[in-house]
């Protein structure tokens, strides 16, 4: 008798475990089913939807179009449609001033008493790129792009003409009257550019064979004594040194450590201070010519310097060449 109450036990748990078994076999089933016909674009899974979140996106899904309603609208009809409409913003670019994008060949000739005597254009490095100009006091200076000739700023420099900023527009100023007529309306800017030099080999002011002899005494191959009467006037004629030879940057690893000279002739200005065609020139009186600005700087005192020296590399080997102002 005992062994009646053992059975059914041992009955009731097998089948209690049977039944749990069952249960997680088919919550298992449902959900593997339910990843298979759930499974969004993205590859991720979504949970089953409500009964009613079902009917609300079938009556979406079926939902009419109200543009036509807006349109007729029904409220107010003399008004008519109440549709919103979508209005392209239109896209302004920034205003242009007068100095962007100019043309040199179409702009007017610059006024007043500056004048353009020699130029100097690098196209590889702009900012090798030389002016010598004169202004209102009657001297020749050089100058770079973005620097202030008597209140002008230069905007632009080429091999014959530069551009510059005047009353907050830009005008072309050429060299030796080559620049174009200036319009009918403005007949005291022609009467300016008649008035302007003759070209190089006329010019008045161009220094002579006897004057570069008598003011330049050659003591030996790197000593020369030069007159001060020749200083001053080599810096009023700017354009006469500057036509003596091509001054090209000289680049090492990179780095501008110089500047080569090309095209000296020996009865040329250079070529008789002793500067010799392929010569690159470091430094002047301590002035590094690595950079525009200290050649400017070294340019500005020599007006008032006794003495000069120039460090070249000639033929690959360094040497001095040292000029007495007398």
């Amino acid at each position: 008798m005992e062994a009646q109450p053992q059975k059914r036990i041992a009955v009731a748990i097998i089948l209690g475990t049977l039944a749990s078994v069952a249960f997680f076999l088919a919550q298992g089933t449902t959900g593997l089913l339910g990843a298979a016909f759930l499974r969004t674009g993205e590859g991720e899974f979504v949970a089953a939807a409500s009964p009613a979140a079902i009917a609300a996106a079938a009556g979406g899904s079926g939902r009419k179009d109200d543009t036509s309603i807006l349109t007729r609208n029904i409220f107010d009809h003399e008004q008519g449609s109440i549709l919103t409409e979508e209005v392209e913003e239109e896209i302004v670019d920034p205003p242009v001033t007068d100095l962007d994008d100019v043309d040199p060949n179409h702009l007017p000739t610059c006024t007043g008493s500056v004048r353009l005597v020699a130029a100097v254009l690098n196209t590889r490095l702009p900012e090798w790129s030389f002016a010598a100009i004169v202004g209102a006091a009657g001297k020749a200076m050089l100058y770079r792009a973005g620097q202030a000739v008597d209140g002008n700023q230069l905007i632009a420099i080429r091999s014959e003409s530069v551009v510059m900023e005047q009353s907050g527009r830009a005008c072309r100023l050429g060299m030796f009257g080559v620049e174009e007529a200036a319009p009918v309306a403005r007949p005291a800017v022609v009467a300016q550019a008649e008035e302007r030099p003759t070209p190089p080999g006329r010019d008045e002011g161009n220094i002579s064979a006897s004057d570069m002899e008598s003011g330049i005494t050659r003591v030996s191959d790197t000593n020369f004594r030069v007159t001060r009467g020749l200083v001053d006037q080599v810096l009023a004629n700017q354009a006469e040194l500057m036509r003596t030879a091509r001054v090209i940057p000289h680049e090492e690893n990179g780095r501008v450590v110089g500047v080569k000279l090309y095209g000296i002739r020996r009865n040329s200005l250079l070529g008789r201070l002793g500067v010799q065609n392929g010569d690159m020139l470091r430094t002047i009186n301590g002035f590094d010519m690595s950079s525009p600005d200290s050649a400017l700087e070294a340019y500005a005192r020599l007006r008032e310097a006794d003495n000069l020296t120039l460090s070249v590399v000639r033929r690959g080997q360094p040497m001095t060449i040292d000029y007495n102002i007398q």
